[in-house]
């Protein structure tokens, strides 16, 4: 939220943009389906859409194909992406390369996996083609590909491709904007789920209950991981053990791996004083606040979906640095509609104590229904980046000044590649709660639709600069746009 004045500080205690979730994935031979090819049905020529599995309502037809006799023909609803996924059998430390053609508004094709994790979208009404290159990482074999939409907005694609471009000498970082790769342990089968800290480290515990996770988190040690079955598992779940840099902990379950709380109240899932952690793939629902990190560095939160809060989504907090928030869905957060529940919080308010640093959010899908900001970042934090997201600002309230997509009270970040509709006033903002801070923002690239911006400022920006001087400079570049509103920024900022 942007607070005008001071008030005092909130209580402490908290598929996707690839929508990895909601849908059974079918795994496929690595064979090709033209030379090179791993992908089944690349072209949707078959009479159904196997192996490609998707939501919502999607089927081949021959409404205006690329090539060939049909293309796919997806309608996402009003809170659905339209996502079609087909996992695939992939060798470790090799590059591919990714391509897909697309028309339609705001259409993501990506992929990912064990240390794989990239994206890319076009937003065009006449076929596009996106390309993405990757390289596996030691334990990669299995990759998802996935194409998604709007809500709302029908979409195309057709001749999608993923060929190998070959081996490589050594494994590649991911191509994530990540500050260090984050491979996950490899799975080893055990005989029954031995949830004790005494188990060896580096293996995977399996956890089918409540009770089972609870005991899996408490005993975790580096280089562990801990996999859901999937389920509902009803508490306030809590880790408080690190991993290592060399030894990540991994938290890892599909998306109908449910963490939910039992009365509504508390954290859906705590992370204190517990760094290098990895929560992959799971959902975090029905919760004051949903994943909360407190004090807890190089934390990456992969994959999650994150909704039904009654305040915040998901809160970095208490020096929290080098965070990740990736790849994941964020909505119906701050049920409450008092101003309270943005979808991703960094820092706290009225302090500048609080220096949770070089937090990047990257690729997420975050609305609707989000009660605050999409994204709030506050004084006191620094250097962090905020990199293709699609933001929904439906649900704004405007209370507290919550009236934008993100709201930047912190230093030096760059805000670039998002894609940003339906909000209140603005759709990014700048602000100064404390002297010195709210400077050195960096905006590119970012694209934002105010058409049906509803809030009752006279003048609506894209980028809405309130603390421009000589010493507290910000950057936008020529390549941001705007439909409908006022401007793309406040008279007298120069873009360029």
């Amino acid at each position: 939220m942007t607070h005008h004045g001071r008030r005092l500080p909130r209580v402490l205690g908290a598929a996707g943009a690839l929508c990895l979730g909601s849908a059974l994935l079918t795994l496929v031979p690595a064979q090709a389906s033209a030379a090179g090819d791993l992908l089944g049905n690349p072209g949707f020529e078959a009479p159904d859409l196997a192996p490609w599995t998707c939501t919502g309502t999607a089927a081949p037809t021959a409404t205006t194909p690329r090539s060939g006799g049909s293309a796919l023909s997806s309608s996402p609803g009003a809170g659905d992406l339209g996502a079609c996924m087909q996992t695939v059998t992939v060798q470790p430390n090799t590059a591919y390369t990714l391509t897909a053609w697309v028309k339609g508004p705001y259409v993501t094709l990506g992929a990912a996996g064990t240390g794989v994790s990239t994206s890319t979208w076009a937003n065009a009404p006449a076929w596009t083609q996106l390309t993405r290159t990757f390289t596996t990482g030691p334990d990669t074999t299995q990759v998802t590909v996935t194409l998604s939409g709007w809500y709302g907005s029908p979409y195309q694609a057709d001749d999608v491709s993923l060929s190998s471009a070959g081996t490589t000498p050594s494994p590649s970082q991911p191509t994530s904007h990540s500050p260090s790769p984050t491979p996950t342990p490899t799975a080893t089968a055990t005989p029954t789920p031995t949830p004790t800290a005494t188990a060896t480290p580096g293996n995977t515990v399996r956890v089918t209950n409540a009770s089972e996770l609870q005991s899996a988190l408490t005993a975790a040690v580096p280089g562990r991981t801990i996999q859901l079955a999937d389920g509902t598992y009803k508490g306030n779940f809590k880790i408080t053990t690190g991993g290592k840099a060399a030894a990540r902990i991994t938290l890892i379950g599909t998306s109908r791996a449910v963490l939910t709380t039992t009365t509504g109240g508390g954290y859906g899932l705590s992370l204190a004083n517990a760094p290098y952690w990895t929560v992959q793939g799971i959902t975090v629902t029905g919760a004051q606040k949903g994943i909360m990190v407190d004090a807890s560095d190089h934390v990456v939160l992969d994959s999650v979906t994150v909704n039904h809060m009654k305040m915040e989504g998901v809160h970095f907090r208490q020096s929290s640095s080098y965070g990740v928030l990736r790849n994941s869905t964020v909505h119906d957060t701050g049920t409450a509609r008092d101003g309270k529940g943005e979808g991703v919080y960094v820092g706290t308010a009225n302090t500048l104590s609080d220096k949770s640093d070089y937090v990047q959010i990257l690729n997420n899908v975050i609305g609707p229904n989000i009660g605050g900001e999409n994204i709030d970042l506050k004084e006191g934090t620094t250097g962090g980046l905020v990199s293709g997201n699609r933001f929904d600002g439906n649900g704004l309230t405007n209370v507290n000044y919550d009236d934008s997509w993100v709201d930047v009270k912190g230093n030096g970040y760059v805000i670039e590649n998002n894609v940003g509709v339906r909000t209140m006033n603005h759709g990014f903002e700048t602000h100064s709660q404390d002297p010195g801070w709210g400077c050195g923002t960096v905006f590119r690239n970012n694209r934002s639709d105010l058409t049906t911006a509803s809030g009752s400022t006279t003048k609506k920006y894209a980028i809405n600069v309130t603390n421009r001087t000589g010493s507290c400079p910000v950057t936008i570049t020529a390549d941001n746009t705007v439909i409908g509103g006022t401007a793309l920024t406040n008279p007298g900022i120069p873009v360029g």
